[in-house]
């Protein structure tokens, strides 16, 4: 890469003063540096474009900050924010490192000119009368240090920084390796990142057959070994599971909540406001540590999340009146530095209307309660299970006591009495419970909304503390104008996890008059 051809330069080039005489502006301000040798030419002329920010950081062998690297940034490769607030002025770095510092200027003096400050304690734990400094990033800091800098040449608009050239040497806890630092800012740098790049021609892509030809879907397929797919290939589409794509800032996020959960964000570099196409390579995790100059990735789910890099192609994206209205892309993710790959696409549009189905016509031989089983005036709740659990061994229960049923704001049914809770819930695509059969339920909460789900607990039982699934049956509802449920006669069965025989029961009730 070209800043190691500056490195190179940088360490060949001869050692200066710090430029010891008085400080120019800031009567009795400036401290003489005798050592001529305690700061190094790290950005030689033709490596320093007039006009333009540049930071370089050499680390000598044995340093604990720098780790004995060195580096360059850019405002084209890294976001470089400088500040001043009085006598402190502050510095960040996020790029593919993320770097952080601080130099107090001695009490003494005013304001940044030109100068040195030498031989001064950790900010903020420094003499204030001296001056402090201090250089960390990547999790790694100085419990102690000593160190030196100095203002080669600033310019101000009254109180605002214009431009600052300054170099810095720090050592860790009495140690004689150092990190040697140049910061050369200009608030009229307007540089910027390259948008993302032209897409490959041998970019990965399902094989033929692999996705639908049309409508909206997420695509899946893992490597064996790779931790987040763990080697499966899934499709989703919005007839068997809720797809969510939405865009803002140039952030994509996606979400699945079908049988199998998903979570997926793909940021384009921070100067895009909204999302184009081409490719965003060499990425990191978001939300997370990433260089915002070049975007980030995440891909992760049921219960599985990592630290990865990657890449991602946006082939097509539309907008009408500033959102997004249609999406086409690729993606490859690796886990914490693995070889196995996830990779994936997402094809979505605003217009795709599909839905999951509603319930299906009730088989003719569902259970139902036997015909010898006295049935009390009025409502009533009757289950019967072999299970010990749910309620007792080969026990049936009939509760004819006053009960209370509603339907909540996800259009699910709760009834209770005597101290238990039913709740039969529809999938997501219909707005209220309506008469049919609905099966392959999953535990609720934590069901897949597209199919319903179903939940039955109480009377000490606890409900079940694994997986469970089941069915529901509506053999009639009838709601009043507003909505209120005010007659139902349901069937249910439910099978908890690490059980072999299930929970029977029916609710037969009249919203009493």
């Amino acid at each position: 890469m070209q800043f190691k051809k500056i490195i190179s330069i940088a360490l060949a080039s001869v050692l200066v003063s710090c430029g010891g005489g008085q400080d120019e502006g800031e009567p009795g301000g400036a401290l003489r540096t005798a050592d001529p040798t305690l700061f190094r030419t790290l950005v030689p002329a033709p490596a320093a474009i007039p006009g333009k920010t540049q930071i370089t950081l050499v680390s000598d062998v044995g340093d604990g900050i720098g780790q004995g690297k060195s580096h360059v940034y850019t405002q084209a490769d890294a976001q470089i924010g400088v500040t001043v607030s009085g006598s402190r002025l502050s510095v960040s770095v996020r790029g593919d490192e993320y770097w952080s510092g601080d130099f107090a200027l001695p009490e003494s003096r005013r304001r940044f000119n030109f100068g040195g400050v030498r031989d001064v304690m950790r900010y903020p734990l420094h003499d204030a009368a001296a001056g402090g400094l201090q250089w960390s990033g990547e999790g790694r800091g100085c419990e102690a240090l000593v160190g030196s800098f100095r203002i080669n040449s600033s310019e101000f608009d009254g109180d605002r920084l214009l431009a600052i050239d300054m170099d810095f040497v720090q050592h860790c806890d009495g140690k004689p390796p150092a990190l040697h630092g140049n910061i050369r800012w200009f608030a009229g740098d307007t540089t910027q990142p390259s948008g993302p790049a032209r897409v490959p021609t041998d970019a990965w892509a399902p094989a033929p057959g692999a996705v639908p030809a049309t409508g909206s879907f997420v695509y899946l397929e893992s490597d064996e070994g790779d931790y987040i797919g763990a080697g499966g290939r899934y499709l989703h589409t919005l007839r068997d599971s809720p797809i969510t794509v939405t865009e803002s800032g140039g952030l994509i996020a996606v979400s699945v909540t079908g049988n199998h959960r998903w979570t997926g964000n793909f940021k384009a570099m921070d100067s895009l406001a909204r999302m184009r196409r081409g490719l965003y390579a060499h990425l990191e995790g978001y939300p997370g540590i990433y260089n915002p100059t070049r975007g980030g990735i995440g891909w992760s789910g049921e219960g599985r999340g990592c630290a990865p890099t990657g890449w991602f192609i946006v082939d097509e994206v539309t907008y009408v009146d500033g959102q997004m209205a249609t999406l086409d892309m690729r993606f490859e993710q690796r886990c914490n530095g693995g070889p196995w790959a996830l990779r994936g696409r997402i094809r979505w549009s605003v217009n795709d209307g599909s839905a999951p189905p509603g319930p299906r016509r009730i088989p003719p031989l569902l259970w139902s309660m036997p015909a010898d089983v006295p049935v009390p005036a009025g409502n009533y709740v009757y289950m019967r299970s072999h299970n010990p659990t749910f309620p007792g061994p080969a026990k049936a229960h009939m509760y004819a006591s006053e009960m209370t049923v509603f339907t909540t704001t996800q259009n699910s049914l709760v009834v209770r009495v005597g101290g238990w809770e039913i709740v039969l819930m529809p999938m997501s695509s219909i707005d209220r419970l309506r008469q049919g059969y609905y099966p392959r339920l999953q535990l609720f909460p934590g069901n897949d909304p597209s199919e319903g789900g179903i939940s039955v607990s109480g009377n000490g039982s606890g409900g079940c503390s694994s997986a469970s699934w089941g069915w529901f049956a509506i053999d009639s509802i009838r709601f009043d104008a507003a909505g209120n449920v005010m007659a139902v006669d349901a069937r249910f069965w439910q099978s908890c996890g690490g059980y072999l025989t299930p929970l029977w029961g029916a609710v037969h009730w009249t919203r009493p008059s």
